[in-house]
């Protein structure tokens, strides 16, 4: 007989057939008359501001030195990346939870806010004493959030906000911040460093581009649900210690990558690849004149010319200025090591668009004797490559025999 098949353990979390289909608007503290105090052993300074739900603050002063750089108010970044999310004010928002999951099973203890003041950065964490108190929990968030701002996480749009709201559906509450604006750290951060670092996580990324190092009183990630699972039994928050040091870290780390991502969008990297990339990001909103600029300041990065030329390449060919995209393919098959796509687009302009079959019918030729020539690897695409450029070969010298 055969085995039943094994789903994984996180399906069985998604009981979303569960939800409640209504909801009644803001959700309000429920503490039935209860003392807000709870026999809580351990906890950083604070204060209990309803029952089961603890809440730490402190003070980060802009100009104080965090990683690499120092800390600066992000707000002036919001213009550049508005495209993106951005916005002022914004609240700077990190969860901690009981898993991975975003189904029901799973709830956040913990979430760590950002605000920008004029001379620092307030970071206000919100503690979940035990999930019988996660109403107040809700609504203790929702007394911290102003008006009409907008959200700034990493990894948020994925995890974060989905999890929030559907323990604001449990609660039968409507989020205030549903609408507002949300920037993802976590996209643009792939967009610029995909494939330049070993991963794009925050662990990742704070070492090796903001230069942040935590000390050894950080909690891993993985380690974080077990912690506090033990400290429901216990009621110690002693161990929980390391959780909030995490959590403030996560929260401060996204200012200055807020602030490092915005020098990036706007041209004021340090390599041709950080400008490459620039260009492109302009270029998938439809700011083509950006995108451009940014791609000619990839010239000025010898290694990195090649590809800016193809860019401006592609760019003139798409606005029809066929003779700007002629020279410009031509600079970059000549200045790259591996030139066999820009001749073959410098191919494809002089036979459709310039009807300069004899140039066309040269670099078609070109292509292939450096397709034959320097690609040992002799497998199916190699192949297919070849049999279009002989077929593309072909079709030019007929067309050169019937002139």
């Amino acid at each position: 007989m055969a085995r039943p098949e094994r789903y994984p353990s996180e399906r069985f979390g998604r009981f979303e057939g569960l939800l409640p289909k209504e909801v009644k608007g803001v959700i309000k503290s429920n503490d039935n008359g209860l003392p807000r105090e709870m026999a809580v052993r351990g906890l950083p300074p604070g204060e209990w501001v309803a029952r089961g739900v603890y809440k730490m603050e402190r003070l980060v002063p802009y100009g104080r030195k965090y990683g690499a750089r120092e800390l600066e108010n992000p707000q002036a970044t919001a213009a550049i990346l508005r495209p993106w999310g951005g916005c002022a004010p914004c609240v700077y928002l990190d969860l901690e939870t009981t898993g991975l999951s975003r189904g029901t099973g799973t709830y956040a203890f913990l979430v760590g806010l950002g605000f920008c003041g004029e001379e620092s950065f307030r970071v206000v964490q919100l503690f979940l004493a035990g999930p019988g108190w996660e109403h107040n929990w809700l609504a203790a968030l929702e007394n911290e959030l102003p008006h009409e701002c907008g959200l700034v996480t990493y990894n948020g749009q994925t995890f974060d906000l989905p999890l929030l709201r559907t323990r604001y559906t449990l609660a039968r509450a409507l989020p205030s911040w549903n609408s507002s604006p949300h920037m993802d750290l976590l996209r643009l951060t792939r967009h610029f460093y995909k494939g330049r670092l070993p991963s794009c996580s925050l662990k990742e990324v704070e070492p090796r581009v903001l230069g942040v190092k935590r000390s050894s009183e950080d909690i891993d990630g993985s380690e974080i649900p077990a912690i506090y699972t033990e400290f429901l039994q216990t009621e110690d928050a002693s161990p929980l210690r390391g959780i909030f040091y995490h959590n403030t870290l996560d929260i401060i780390s996204l200012v200055s990558l807020q602030t490092h991502i915005a020098a990036l969008t706007d041209m004021k990297g340090f390599t041709g690849e950080d400008m490459l990339r620039c260009g492109d990001l302009w270029n998938s909103i439809g700011a083509e004149e950006r995108a451009c600029k940014a791609w000619r300041r990839a010239l000025d990065f010898k290694p990195h010319a090649p590809v800016a030329n193809a860019r401006l390449a592609q760019h003139a060919k798409r606005t029809g200025n066929f003779g700007e995209a002629r020279e410009l393919f031509a600079k970059a098959a000549e200045e790259e090591r591996y030139p066999i796509r820009n001749l073959e687009n410098l191919s494809k302009i002089e036979e459709h668009h310039l009807k300069d079959y004899q140039a066309a019918l040269k670099h078609a030729e070109e292509a292939l004797k450096w397709l034959e020539e320097h690609r040992p690897l002799r497998d199916y695409e190699w192949g297919l490559e070849r049999q279009n450029m002989l077929h593309r070969i072909r079709r030019l010298k007929r067309k050169l025999e019937m002139e």
